[in-house]
């Protein structure tokens, strides 16, 4: 036997006593010849780094701050360059990850290795708002429109309205007029038919949302293959592209939204590739 041989003999029988010693035996059994049930893996891993992110990181602070600061400054240059109207001016935001920072259900997802589902959704939404945050320069904003004058409106495809004016109660944003600032999901997540309601009636200057289906389902993904779902959106973007960051404002979020939809169960296929080896 080889000198690689016989130390590779040696490896393998120090790796089998130590399955041994913490009660394994080889193929996932124990010592007693048992089928040792396999380690139970955490469908909330794909997105410890994006949650970790939001919650802990300066950059994150930074973006959103960022992204408020010209929002309000655009705010103020629409407002004074307005021909007059009848109407009078709003602004159109999404609620979760855009005004609401919902970190908390996403600790729990991870902590309890829980998927996504609805009806856990509706109960942190239910039961929880206290536990709601709100996302960095989302109140300076707010109050700055409102102060200017401006209608805040939150088109969000939340459900259940009660929970929802706690939240934004509780983060101490103003909750005057609610009901007819408060437009949540009925029939479909589409918020198309809910932004053209408030356009009827209000000149609409911004909209801010953390999904581009916030501004327009031009973005939704379309129904091919998933690298021409990604590539037909990103398409769409640029062909919008004079509107981000003049009426269109996008908050950061790594965590989900429609990026993730194309994505499937094997993420890893869409990195870029490389000649580094």
């Amino acid at each position: 036997m080889t000198f690689f041989g016989e130390t590779a003999r040696i490896g393998a029988a120090l790796a089998a006593g130590l399955m041994v010693g913490i009660g394994l035996g080889p193929a996932g059994t124990t010592a007693h010849g048992q089928r040792e049930a396999m380690p139970r893996l955490n469908p909330q891993e794909r997105t410890l780094d994006a949650n970790l992110f939001v919650q802990t990181s300066a950059e994150y602070v930074a973006c959103c701050l960022q992204t408020y600061a010209w929002a309000g400054e655009r705010l103020q240059q629409r407002l004074a360059a307005a021909l007059p109207s009848e109407k009078p001016p709003a602004v159109v935001m999404d609620l979760d990850e855009t005004v609401l920072d919902n970190g908390g259900f996403q600790s729990f997802l991870d902590r309890e290795a829980k998927p996504y589902e609805q009806a856990t959704w509706e109960r942190w939404e239910r039961d929880f708002p206290t536990e709601t945050r709100l996302v960095p320069g989302a109140k300076g904003f707010i109050e700055a429109a409102e102060r200017a004058g401006v209608t805040v409106f939150y088109i969000s495809n939340r459900t259940l309205a009660e929970p929802t004016i706690a939240a934004l109660r509780h983060n101490g944003l103003s909750v005057e007029n609610i009901g007819e600032r408060l437009l949540l999901r009925t029939a479909t997540s589409d918020k198309t038919a809910r932004r053209a309601a408030v356009e009827e009636r209000y000149r609409v200057l911004l909209y801010v949302g953390d999904n581009l289906r916030d501004f327009s389902e031009t973005f939704t993904t379309p129904k091919l293959s998933p690298e021409e779902a990604i590539a037909a959106r990103r398409t769409a973007v640029e062909r919008q592209a004079y509107r981000f960051g003049t009426d269109w404002f996008l908050l950061p979020n790594p965590v989900y939204g429609e990026w993730k939809t194309p994505l499937g169960k094997e993420p890893r296929r869409f990195l870029r590739p490389t000649k580094m080896e």
